[in-house]
């Protein structure tokens, strides 16, 4: 079984937890609100029960003078108790702490991988070009149909041939080569897609039985992506039952980034059919070979 492993990256991990960490700062700035607003509505209510629901008067035994009063304008007058409010100088340092939390949060385009446009105010963000995704898309389509055309031609043909050990070939080593291969290819540039594999003889794990049930029922790759493609504790998975020469083999194809598409179960499907063919021709011409070794052996004796 080859234990390759597929490793997480720090982007990987900052994408995953970001919104988890301006969520938890939104929660920890209303949390501040409300226990702060509690506090001053207990003391008040303790020392003042009346101020606790009305306004309380100015009761300064200094008389203010005309000019003072002159000077004074009704805006003034009205902003003033609002503004020197303790429970309205909480809610707006609130609301600010709030405001300078999500302009930070307009700063990291990570956070936003999954919007196409954000707009706020009179600012617009564009964050995919779906243009770019169209190009994208079709390169990937095109690098997967380059892996199946290598599948089936001469040069992996001959590759199989070099596992050939007294007259067997062991389809699981050749399985494990052109598994590796195709990861290494899948790491690449269009596609970017990291995943492990491991093959297993007769059974696999328990968590895995229902999609081994599918494969083996329909014949193709039994594929379960994962919801959440940010959650790096969740895996997708690619299954294939595929039995060859009275032995079955289950192929499992994991990952924590990348989620397999029906040009995947294409892929896979055609590498364990053609290895098959391949070892199936390659054996009978050493047979073939043998037997007319063997026949001028006995024409010579």
């Amino acid at each position: 079984m080859n234990m390759n492993k597929e490793k997480r990256t720090f982007f990987q991990w900052l994408n995953f937890l970001i919104p988890y960490f301006y969520t938890a700062g939104i929660t920890l700035i209303l949390s501040w609100m409300i226990v702060a607003s509690l506090l001053i509505g207990v003391n008040t209510f303790k020392e003042n029960p009346k101020a606790f629901l009305l306004q309380t008067e100015n009761t300064s035994n200094d008389e203010p003078s005309a000019n003072t009063k002159e000077s004074e304008s009704a805006f003034s007058i009205i902003v003033q108790p609002f503004v020197e409010s303790n429970f309205n100088q909480i809610i707006f340092r609130g609301l600010f702490l709030l405001f300078i939390w999500l302009l930070l949060f307009l700063t990291v385009p990570v956070a936003f991988k999954r919007l196409k446009r954000f707009k706020f105010l009179n600012l617009e963000f564009e964050v995919d070009n779906i243009e770019q995704a169209a190009i994208e898309t079709v390169e990937i389509s095109g690098t997967k149909a380059r892996l199946m055309a290598y599948f089936t031609g001469d040069d992996a043909s001959g590759r199989t041939l070099d596992f050939l050990a007294q007259s067997t070939i062991d389809f699981k080593e050749v399985l494990e080569y052109f598994l590796a291969e195709t990861q290494l290819g899948y790491k690449n540039h269009p596609i970017n897609g990291v995943f492990t594999y491991k093959i297993y003889n007769g059974t696999a794990p328990e968590k895995l039985y229902e999609l081994v049930e599918e494969s083996k029922e329909s014949g193709e790759a039994a594929v379960c992506n994962k919801i959440d493609e940010d959650n790096l504790w969740k895996k997708s998975y690619l299954v294939f039952y595929f039995p060859y020469n009275h032995t079955e083999y289950i192929t499992v194809i994991e990952s924590y980034s990348y989620s397999f598409d029906i040009l995947d179960k294409y892929l896979f499907e055609l590498l364990h059919k053609t290895i098959s063919k391949n070892l199936e021709n390659i054996e009978y011409m050493v047979a073939l070979t043998n037997a007319e070794e063997d026949m001028n052996i006995d024409q010579s004796t």
